[in-house]
């Protein structure tokens, strides 16, 4: 894999990346090939509540010779009671065909659905045109947020500038104008835990610095530790996501080393990924945020089991 007159990603390796199969731009063969010519050799594809896309991205890996890991990214449950607002758990190394994780995620996307439909309800109350075919013909399988302020920003350019102009006025936690709905089947923190482990995967945290509603968010770390989480995500793009948007190279490398040093502490494996999502968030490029090549081979045996489906690309 020649990447010779190319741009090369910062990192080697990413371990959290989307595609169309949930809330992404990119198709699964369209993303390993855009890390291809990135240099990134190892990616892992993560898409929501989803992994309609890993056969097709580790066809795509054997392809242009990227090792891809199975994994998955599960939203969980809200429990204010415990501090458990808005987690989401990393699945890595997991086998994507395993029959108890497909019949769980057939309730969770179904789940989805509804909620999404019943979210779009809410939004003509503010004089808003969201076409429910249109959110779920863009969508396909797995629809999320994004598709709704998608079709929100193609239907309402005068109101909307950007994607996050449409989460910050009605989509996100804490939304000017809130149109959240729960949803009628939602994995618990430590479900999914437990599920990723069952299709014989580990448990990640993802982007521990992310989770504005969360009080505590080292006493939610150390709770999961305690339910069998396997590691965190480290390393990631914080200056272009919620929570710490615009902040300052040094103070990214402070709120990660922190992560890092809890991490370590508690023995948990240490990842990373850029969470890229194509044109839905401007600013992140694959191998943004990732591992170097010599925290992958200390994260291999973990994450990437010898013989496990993700095994037939380079690395």
């Amino acid at each position: 894999m020649s990447t010779q007159g190319r741009a090369t990603a910062p990192f080697p390796v990413d371990l959290q990346l989307h595609s169309t199969c949930s809330d992404g731009t990119e198709t699964p063969t369209e993303l390993v090939r855009h890390c291809a010519r990135l240099g990134i050799r190892v990616l892992a594809l993560t898409d929501h509540d989803s992994v309609l896309g890993v056969e097709e991205a580790l066809a795509a890996g054997r392809e242009h010779g990227v090792t891809v890991v199975p994994a998955i990214e599960f939203s969980t449950a809200g429990e204010a009671e415990r501090d458990f607002l808005d987690i989401n758990i990393l699945a890595y190394g997991i086998r994507h065909r395993d029959p108890a994780l497909l019949a769980a995620l057939e309730q969770i996307i179904a789940s989805r659905v509804e909620q999404k439909i019943r979210q779009i309800e809410r939004l003509p109350a503010y004089a808003l045109n969201v076409p429910v075919d249109e959110v779920l013909a863009l969508a396909g399988d797995v629809p999320g947020r994004v598709h709704i302020a998608r079709v929100a920003l193609a239907h309402h350019p005068e109101r909307f500038r950007t994607i996050q102009d449409v989460f910050e006025q009605f989509l996100s936690g804490d939304a000017i104008h809130p149109t959240y709905v729960p949803r009628s089947f939602s994995l618990r923190v430590e479900e999914a835990i437990e599920l990723a482990h069952a299709a014989g995967g580990v448990a990640v945290l993802a982007h521990p610095g992310s989770y504005t509603r969360v009080r505590d968010v080292e006493s939610v770390i150390r709770r999961l530790h305690q339910a069998g989480l396997d590691g965190l995500e480290i390393r990631y793009p914080y200056a272009h996501n919620r929570g710490h948007r615009g902040a300052d190279g040094a103070q990214v490398a402070a709120l990660i080393a922190g992560f890092e040093a809890l991490a370590d502490e508690l023995g948990l494996l240490k990842t990373g990924g850029s969470d890229y999502h194509g044109t839905t968030k401007p600013g992140i490029q694959p191998g943004q945020a990732g591992l170097t090549w010599e925290e992958w081979v200390a994260v291999r045996p973990s994450l990437l089991p010898e013989g496990g489906l993700g095994g037939e690309g380079v690395g």
